[in-house]
């Protein structure tokens, strides 16, 4: 892929491995911005269209609020993997990770949802460049963002993905039920020609999704 990140920002410090993680999330999930936060509420580094500023204040802020909710005995919230609240002007997402960490993300107003998908590849991620254990809700989660030559619709029949810097033939070995799928969602399993099975799914925003794909 080529061109400016539709997140792009002026930034105010050099851009570490997490900030090319959290960039590719909000693109990936729709996010206004997203943040890596410490058990101290510090950002470690951010992305998207907000403030750098304000991301930091927001991040600093949820990682509060994420932690009274793992606090919250009489709810029982302890094994929260994933906390979102809506709201009118913007709805965030608060994810924790090992060590105190957490991915704070600013989601559109009146959301209710992040790409499970997308939140599993940046968790992944961060946690192997952090040298953090990945935390066990995310564990079995490979799915990995690709760039994908699909027909139109109906359908979107997967051709090729690319890989390596050229495309991969996919062969179609089957489709997965709507029931199995989110709402919108079109998932394919089959083969690259390299000999390797995965699956794929298309999220309703046209963002490609490979489980199983191989290590390059």
């Amino acid at each position: 892929m080529s061109g400016r990140s539709r997140s792009d920002i002026p930034r105010d410090q050099a851009l570490t491995a997490f900030g090319v993680t959290l960039r590719r999330f909000c693109d990936a999930s729709g996010a206004f911005g997203a943040a890596l936060v410490d058990a101290q509420g510090e950002s470690v580094d951010y992305a998207g269209r907000v403030d750098p500023y304000d991301i930091r204040v927001s991040a600093a802020e949820w990682r509060l609020v994420l932690d009274l909710a793992l606090a919250c005995r009489s709810l029982n919230w302890s094994e929260t993997t994933e906390l979102i609240v809506r709201g009118p002007v913007a709805s965030y997402a608060a994810i924790p990770l090992t060590e105190g960490y957490a991915l704070v993300a600013v989601l559109p107003p009146r959301s209710f949802h992040v790409s499970p998908r997308a939140v599993a590849e940046a968790v992944r991620e961060i946690s192997v460049e952090a040298g953090l254990a990945i935390p066990r809700a995310w564990s079995d989660a490979r799915w990995t963002r690709v760039e994908v030559d699909a027909g139109p619709l109906p359908g979107h029949r997967p051709k090729a993905i690319w890989r390596e810097g050229r495309w991969h033939p996919f062969e179609i070995l089957g489709r997965y039920a709507p029931e199995a799928l989110g709402h919108r969602e079109s998932g394919f399993r089959g083969r690259l020609d390299c000999g390797t099975d995965l699956t794929l799914v298309r999220e309703p925003g046209g963002t490609w999704y490979a489980d199983g794909l191989p290590d390059v």
